[in-house]
C-alpha cells in the first residue's frame, strides 16, 4: 500500500462520520506549467501566484488550491452542485488560514508534507496536518508538549513507538491551531492531545490520528457540547 493509498483510505474512514470533503494531491507530479492545473485557478488566484517566486512555494501554493477545489466539488456535489472551478477564490486571510471567497460558510484546512498536500472542506470547524514521522529533537518536546503527552512519551523511549506517537501529538497541536486559526499564536505546552478530546476556549475539539506508513495524519473537528 503505497503512502498516497493510506492517507486516502484513512480520511476516506472518517469523512461521513464528520461530514467533510478532502482531496490528496502528490506535489512530486506536479509542475507549475501544468495547463490542467492552471485551468483550476481564478484570476486572483493567478495574481498571486505571479508575485510567488520560489518554484517550491509555487508548486504547494498550486497544489493546496487544486486540493481544496477538488474537496469542494465534491463536497457540492454530494448537495447536486456544479460549478465551475476557476470561478472559485481559494485564498489567504489576514491569519494566513485559507477560506473560499465564494462559500464563506465554510471551513477550509491545508496541509503539506513533501510529496503530499491535503485540502479538506467542511460545513464545521475543522483543521488538517501531516508530517512525516521522524524523532522530534529533545528541545521541540521540552518546550511544546505538556507533562502529561511527556510522561507517555517516556513510557515509549527506546522502541519504534515513540517516534509515532511524538508525532501524533504535533499533529494534533497544528491541526488545533489550524481549526482556531491561531497558527503559532497557538500555546502549544498547554495543549494536551494525549486524548482523543479537549476542549478549548469553550470549543470541543475531537482528533483522529493515523500512522500512513512513513506519514502521521491528524485532524481536528469541533464537535457540539452535549447539555
Amino acid at each position: 500500500m503505497s503512502s498516497q493509498y493510506a492517507i486516502n483510505d484513512s480520511l476516506e474512514s472518517i469523512s461521513e462520520l464528520y461530514g467533510f470533503e478532502f482531496s490528496v494531491v502528490d506535489m512530486s507530479k506536479l509542475r507549475e506549467k501544468d495547463l490542467n492545473l492552471l485551468s483550476v485557478l481564478s484570476e486572483k488566484e493567478i495574481e498571486h501566484l505571479d508575485g510567488v517566486k520560489i518554484e517550491k512555494n509555487k508548486i504547494q501554493w498550486i497544489a493546496g488550491r487544486y486540493a481544496v477545489k477538488s474537496a469542494l466539488f465534491k463536497y457540492k456535489l454530494e448537495r447536486a452542485v456544479l460549478m465551475d472551478l476557476s470561478c472559485i477564490d481559494v485564498l489567504k486571510g489576514s491569519n494566513s488560514a485559507p477560506y473560499i471567497l465564494q462559500y464563506p460558510d465554510l471551513c477550509v484546512s491545508i496541509t503539506h508534507s513533501f510529496p503530499y498536500c491535503v485540502g479538506i472542506v467542511s460545513g464545521r470547524r475543522i483543521g488538517v496536518d501531516i508530517d512525516q514521522i521522524n524523532e522530534p529533537q529533545e528541545s521541540l518536546i521540552r518546550y511544546f508538549y505538556c507533562d502529561a503527552e511527556k510522561v507517555i512519551l517516556d513510557s515509549f523511549k527506546g522502541t519504534d513507538e515513540f517516534a509515532c506517537q511524538a508525532m501524533i501529538y504535533w499533529t494534533r497541536k497544528e491541526a488545533a491551531s489550524k481549526l482556531l486559526q491561531l497558527g503559532m499564536q497557538m500555546d502549544f505546552k498547554n495543549l494536551d492531545t494525549s486524548g482523543d478530546r479537549t476542549i478549548i476556549d469553550k470549543c470541543n475539539i475531537r482528533f483522529e490520528s493515523f500512522i500512513c506508513r512513513e506519514f502521521c495524519v491528524s485532524i481536528a473537528v469541533e464537535e457540539e457540547i452535549k447539555k
